[in-house]
Formats: C-alpha cells, structure tokens, sequence
C-alpha cells in the first residue's frame, strides 16, 4: 500500500477508505437523528426492496428467469428453451408463484446485462466450456404452463420484486393451477449445480444508477457524477452523496458536519468447475473493490469520551448480474458509510480536506487448499488540509466503511475498513497546506493509521465447495504511520 500525502497534517486521513461503507451481516442501527427523506439531484434508479418478501407480487413486471435441468457428468445446466417470471417468493418456506404464460419468444435470462434490471449491456469477461443455456427463441404458451416446471429443475432468476436480490432454487414440487401461474416448493440451490464444469473470471464496474440508497441523515443529497478519465456511459460514473448536518454531543454542545464522497464500486466473481467429476470445483472467488473520493468539513468543541462520535450517513445496495454459460448470476454488494470523530480530552477543531483511494477485498477458493481471505489497502492520496485546533488531547477523525457480498441474498464476505488520523494538540495550531506555513503555539504531531476486518461466513458453500465448519476470520490489518512533514510518501 502507498499512500502520498499531499498536505501536511491529513485531519481526515481516516476518512478515506470509510467513504464505502457497507453492512456485513446485521443491518446498521438507526442513527439518532431521524432519517429524512431521500432527496436528489438525479433520482437514483433503485430495487423495490432490500429483503426478500413473501408479499405477492403478480401485479409488477418481473424479469425473466431461466429453468433448467441441474448439470450432470461435469456439463453445465441444460436450459429447456422455457422462461419463468418469479412473481412470489417466500425464502422461508421455499413457496413460490411462476408466471409461465409468456407469449412471442422468451428472451435469453442472460440478457439483462450487468444491473439485472435496466438491461445495460455486459462487462467483458472470460468463460470457457460449452454454453447449455436457453434456446433464445423457445416460446411458451399458457396452455403449456403446466409443462414449463417440473421438479428436480432450477429456477435461476435475477432481481425481481420478488426476489429484489435474486434467486437460484431446485424446484421439489409442483402444482399445477389454473391460467398462466404455477405454485412451486424449492430448495435453495448452489452455483455448481448451475454452472458444473463452467469457468470464468468476472469483474464487473457497477453501473452506480441502479444501487439504492437508503439515508441514514437528514436531507442527503443524490446524484451522479462522471469518473475522472471515465468517459461516457453508466459504467464511466460515480455515485455522489452528500450531507450537511449538526450532530449533538454529550454534555449539550454540537458537532457541525459535512461531507461529499463519490464511489466507484465494483464486484469480483471466479469459478471453475472443470474438475467437478474429481472431487469439486477447482477454484472459486467472490469480493468487491471500491474507488471513493472523500471531503469533509468539521467543526465543533470536543469533550474526552472513550468512543469516538459514530455518525451513519447512507446505507447501500445493489445486485449486479453476470451472464455466465447464458444463466444469471447474481451478486449482491452492501455498503454502509460512517463518519466518525473524538477526543481524549478537551478541544476545538474547525478542519477541511479530500481525499482518494481505492481498495479491495475477496475470498479465495482452491481445491485441495480451501479458502483464504484477502483485504487489498490500495492507494490512498491525501489532499489539501486547512484546519484550526487550538486544546490538550488527541483527535481522531475518519470514516468507517462496513461491506458485504455475496450471492444470491446470502452473504460471503464482509469486512470493515476504519482509515483514521491521530492528530496530537497541546496548545494551538492553524494549518493550510495549500502553500502557506503552519502558525503553531505550542506542539502537534499527526499520525494516520487503517484498520480492515472482517470475515468469509459459512453459507459461502452456496457456490458448491465444502461447508466450513465456523466463519473464517479476514487477517486483521492495522498500519500506522508518522505524518511529520508537508509531503510524505509511504
């Protein structure tokens, strides 16, 4: 990891990387303060939901899903030319309602391109062994809606009302019912059994129109910006949040804060199958990745506390789809955004900066080795910092990031990123890195430090692998550096 400081004392290094949140197994609690409604510059593109749902929904349009016989002697999947609609699901229970009367010809389940609803067009990736998916111009008429399901089949299905993250079941039985709609019993189903001796290797820019944001502050603002570098096209922009709040301390005072972040996430997907018939999968990997710009402003009198002030600012979600061997695969990424700021002791801070970064976390899975977890720091680059301090503690100011993927509404990996600074105070000291020099009256040193956590959860047996007994630990990675001068590179 490499991280240049542009500027001098970086009051918000830790703010960096934190600009991504993300929830990794329990939702965040609510913040204190009453979330607002979401307002926006550009309404962002969002799923009706964030957690599966039993309600019926025949009324609202679903994408279409695919139906296959589950991979046999290595091969993957066998499409049967039939389309479903999943218009109620119920994880639970397993009970579903298909919709089978489609009429002119089924679209392949593949095609609705890297959001699973807005139909944008596929990342490149690579794929090896024979597609088995769909015939792209199989038709099915109502009248033959009793035949389109069968059980022992898989439904792979992406986001729909429904399912908002997803679905990959085996049907274990059928009813048959009247017009175009079929009630179901399922299990849940793995990816092996889709894809069997498949391989490929995805990664995939999420297209940031379709993530929904749920405000965790008072008037959060939503819009779209384009990449630096990025160009044209929903891949080339940014997510742009931004929020302005006064956050109340304990013994009565305030904190005023505001803060604009621009993210870039992206996801990660790997399986082989090709040795499935020696004993399982070859290799396997599910993460994310995520490139944030950060700038804040803080101001207000600190008093000591042990904890630093946790503020939630936003919660996000979206659910990629990946086309692989013409079935939908789906991955759902998770992000929650903390801002955080203490002292030890008394002191007063007024203090702005920006910052970049970029930064990554997957799990691994090979044959023979199991799996292994991996945090990426990335780069990180401090900018321009103006601040005024003037007390006798140590401030520590940031941005906390907890993430979550996985796929199909089960969790795989997740992991929390804390980048952080340390900022020491005896006495006062204004500061503009921009150019002019420090007016310090008495000492301070800064020192930037990140920390990641976090975990690879059982249930990532969903991609065919053996069961782990417990949750596998991410390696703890805690790094802390000296900020001494006006530019250091480290």
């Amino acid at each position: 990891m490499s991280i240049r400081s542009r500027a001098l004392p970086a009051l918000a290094t830790g703010l960096l990387l934190t600009a991504t949140g993300c929830a990794a197994s329990a939702p965040a609690a609510e913040p204190a303060l009453a979330a607002a409604a979401l307002t926006t510059e550009t309404a962002p593109a969002a799923p009706a939901a964030t957690a599966p749902s039993s309600t019926d929904t025949r009324a609202a349009a679903a994408p279409t899903a695919a139906v296959a016989a589950p991979a046999t002697a290595g091969k993957p999947a066998a499409g049967t030319g039939r389309t479903v609609s999943l218009v109620a699901y119920d994880p639970a229970s397993g009970h579903a309602t298909l919709r089978t009367g489609n009429p002119g010809h089924a679209k392949n389940p593949g095609s609705t391109g890297s959001t699973g609803s807005t139909g944008k067009t596929p990342a490149p990736s690579r794929t090896t062994g024979a597609p088995h998916g769909p015939d792209a111009t199989a038709s099915a008429s109502a009248s033959a809606a009793p035949d389109t399901v069968r059980t022992g089949q898989l439904i792979a299905s992406p986001p729909t009302p429904a399912a908002p993250r997803g679905a990959l079941v085996a049907v274990t039985g059928v009813q048959k019912t009247a017009g175009d709609e079929v009630e179901v019993t399922t299990r849940p189903a793995e990816v092996a059994e889709l894809l069997g001796a498949t391989a490929t290797e995805q990664h995939q820019a999420i297209d940031v129109h379709g993530i929904r944001v749920q405000p965790l502050v008072k008037d959060l603002k939503v819009g779209f910006t384009t990449r630096p570098g990025g160009g044209n096209g929903s891949a080339s922009a940014q997510l742009s949040l931004d929020a302005g709040t006064s956050v109340p301390l304990p013994g009565g005072a305030k904190a005023d804060l505001a803060a604009g972040i621009r993210l870039s996430p992206s996801v990660d997907f790997s399986y082989d199958g090709r040795g499935i018939l020696k004993g399982g999968i070859e290799k396997a990997r599910v993460g994310f990745g995520l490139g944030a710009h950060a700038d804040w402003k803080v101001g207000a009198t600190l008093a000591a506390s042990p904890n630093p002030l946790r503020v939630p600012l936003a919660k996000l979600s979206a659910s990629p789809v990946l086309t692989v061997a013409g079935f939908p695969v789906v991955v759902n990424l998770d992000l929650t955004c903390y801002l955080t700021v203490g002292a030890d002791g008394k002191l007063t801070v007024e203090a702005e900066q920006d910052l970049d970064g970029a930064w990554s976390v997957h799990a691994d899975y090979a044959k023979g080795k199991g799996w292994t977890t991996t945090a990426d720091p990335g780069t990180t680059t401090v900018g321009p910092v103006r601040a005024k301090l003037s007390g006798d503690a140590t401030l520590r100011t940031g941005l906390t990031a907890e993430a979550s993927v996985g796929l199909y509404d089960t969790v795989g990996v997740a992991a929390s990123v804390e980048p952080y600074l340390h900022t020491r105070v005896a006495g006062s000291v204004t500061l503009d890195t921009t150019g002019k020099p420090p007016h310090v009256e008495g000492s301070w040193t800064n020192t930037a430090g990140l920390d990641i956590n976090g975990r690879l959860y059982a249930q990532i047996k969903i991609l065919g692998t053996p069961l782990l007994k417990a949750d596998l630990p991410l390696p703890a990675f805690h790094r802390e550096w000296p900020l001494p001068s006006l530019s250091t590179t480290h």
